[in-house]
């Protein structure tokens, strides 16, 4: 068997069609089979530069309108990753080093010329060093730019989590003492209502705190079933704080109910991504659709969305903004890919919708043409008609104490580090009957448990406090009382949490919440 040729394609930048002609001679006698394509002149250059298909480039020193010198500032403007060697009938040593110090990666002298196969092949060789060497240096810089994100948003993550736990308590001391007031006022009354209305807006305050805990990873997720438009209408108040006072959110929903199941936290985290991309495609100024309607699904939607069932629930974003590259579409849901300036944005709010909604067994799709806006289509299985709440799920009805006999003279044990908290739970069940004993961190509760420990009946205590928290409480506890009574108060998930640990506890009350909600479940659990 004959030699395998090797392959090269040269662009020759020469007005001299013999020198063509003896340096194709060098290259395919040394071995190589040579596509090539040439330019006499200057104009010729420029008109080829936008097509260039070549390994390397042989440039004339000097032509009668362009020298090597000028092609090589311009395939650098141009950004055309191409080597260049620089030929030449007369050199010198000047010459050679202003070559190499334009960009030229050799220079040769036309009397040396059958060299030239050599120095093409050593050419090639520094060329494909210096582009793997560019690209562990581009991949070193992509990770550092990672890391600095993935440390950015630890930090975020860490100060929301922070957040979230103040926030937390202080809402559920406004809805604690609007219900001490409630109790007072009368029913009906213009009082009565506004107490009312404060402790449904501290409600939906604790919807926004679990933004922040879900942004933190301390949120697990908590589906329920909701009419997906009760749900958007009373989002869309938050949404519209979020953006410019130039931007309009429309909404056009489906006239009859859409029963989904999901978790309305992180689905109210899909919703504000999609919105915040609209508006950053559509530079402040614009208009944002939102559209439900019940989806008959084509065929090839349903395969991308995974939904084995005939009719969805299809959510509809769209935007008046610039839209989106055919190209970037395919890459549009990956992890932090973004078309966005650096410090603009992480790459991470479409691949965390992403996420989101397929955990919900749902799908997405997008459509856009460059300059005509873009529209994101996201698709739920609905529930069966009447299985969905009626009233939004940010509300919390407080049960009517006619009817719900929650007093009692038991010992209650209270842990919590927050004095208004504290207080006011114990003043709450004093007045409900019980005796209360408080405890400003568990290390106290501890001891005043092992001091009276046949006296307390039961213990109500918040998960994170100072010396030691409500777990680890309920641990030593259990070592003194293995059937202790224990109702363990937080706003964090406890995904990561012992659940074996986890199920020997008499409840788990998530914050913010209700004095009513809290002397029910402990009443509950003292008559089980």
């Amino acid at each position: 068997m004959g030699e395998v040729l090797k392959q090269l394609r040269v662009f020759f930048l020469e007005d001299n069609p013999d020198d063509i002609e003896l340096e194709l001679y060098e290259l395919t006698s040394s071995g190589y089979q040579v596509t090539y394509d040439a330019a006499r002149n200057k104009k010729e250059f420029m008109e080829k530069l936008p097509s260039l298909d070549a390994d390397i480039i042989l440039a004339d020193y000097s032509l009668p309108d362009i020298t090597g010198f000028e092609a090589i500032e311009i395939i650098k403007q141009r950004s055309i990753d191409v080597p260049v060697v620089l030929i030449t009938g007369e050199g010198n040593e000047q010459a050679a080093v202003d070559s190499l110090r334009l960009g030229a990666v050799d220079y040769i002298i036309k009397r040396n010329i059958s060299g030239l196969s050599a120095r093409v092949g050593r050419v090639l060789e520094i060329w494909a060093d210096r582009k793997a060497k560019k690209r562990a240096e581009d991949e070193e810089i992509r990770l550092q730019q990672l890391l600095f994100e993935k440390q950015k948003l630890e930090a975020i993550g860490k100060l929301s989590g922070g957040i979230a736990h103040d926030f937390n308590n202080i809402l559920t001391g406004i809805m604690g003492f609007s219900e001490v007031c409630l109790g007072s006022a009368e029913a009906g009354s213009n009082l009565y209502k506004r107490l009312e209305t404060i402790i449904a807006l501290s409600q939906k305050g604790g919807e926004l705190v679990k933004q922040l805990l879900i942004f933190s990873k301390k949120m697990s997720t908590e589906m329920r079933d909701v009419d997906f438009n009760f749900f958007l209408k009373d989002t869309i108040h938050f949404l519209k704080r979020i953006v410019e006072e130039t931007i309009e959110i429309r909404l056009d929903l489906h006239k009859g109910p859409l029963p989904v199941r999901c978790d309305t936290g992180q689905f109210t985290q899909v919703i504000m991504n999609l919105i915040l991309n609209a508006r950053d495609a559509m530079h402040g100024k614009g208009m944002i659709t939102m559209k439900t309607e019940k989806s008959l699904l084509p065929g090839a939607e349903t395969s991308v969305s995974g939904l084995q069932q005939e009719y969805c629930l299809c959510l509809s974003v769209s935007d008046t903004g610039e839209g989106i590259e055919a190209v970037d579409i395919r890459k549009i849901f990956d992890p932090y890919f973004t078309t966005k300036e650096l410090g603009r944005g992480t790459g991470l709010g479409l691949s965390i919708v992403f996420s989101i909604i397929k955990a919900h067994g749902g799908g997405i799709r997008v459509f856009s043409n460059k300059g005509h806006g873009t529209t994101f289509k996201v698709y739920l299985p609905l529930l069966p008609e009447g299985e969905a709440e009626e009233q939004s799920p940010f509300y919390e009805k407080i049960p009517d104490k006619a009817k719900d006999n929650i007093r009692g003279t038991e010992t209650v044990l209270i842990a919590e580090d927050e004095d208004v908290i504290r207080n006011m739970l114990s003043s709450f069940l004093q007045a409900a009957g019980y005796r209360v004993i408080a405890a400003r961190d568990g290390e106290e509760a501890f001891s005043q448990y092992r001091a009276s420990a046949e006296k307390v009946d039961i213990v109500v205590s918040d998960m994170l406090m100072p010396n030691k928290g409500g777990i680890e409480l309920f641990q030593n506890l259990l070592e003194i009382n293995p059937e202790v009574k224990f109702v363990l108060a937080t706003g964090y998930s406890l995904a990561d949490q012992d659940k074996r640990l986890l199920q020997k506890m008499s409840a788990i009350r998530q914050k913010p919440y209700t004095l009513n909600k809290v002397a029910r479940l402990i009443r509950d659990i003292l008559d089980a």
